[in-house]
């Protein structure tokens, strides 16, 4: 596991994480099979199930929170 401090695009970079202006956070997928040009990112279902769904900017469901415990 090689920790990076920013987004750069490498190859072993398959998650992009960027802060929303409302301090939460969306979670992309660099590439998904198929869908080239597209935005997916994680989304909850159901409160409970992730999926990788298409981005919607006006959903709260693809927004999130990273809190230490």
């Amino acid at each position: 596991l090689t920790a990076v401090p920013e987004y750069t695009g490498a190859p072993e970079q398959l998650w992009q994480i960027e802060q929303l202006i409302d301090g939460t956070y969306r979670i992309l997928a660099v590439s998904v099979p198929g869908h080239e040009g597209e935005k997916f990112a994680l989304v909850a279902t159901a409160d409970s199930n992730v999926a990788l769904g298409k981005y919607d900017f006006s959903s709260d469901n693809s927004k999130w929170d990273f809190r230490d415990r």
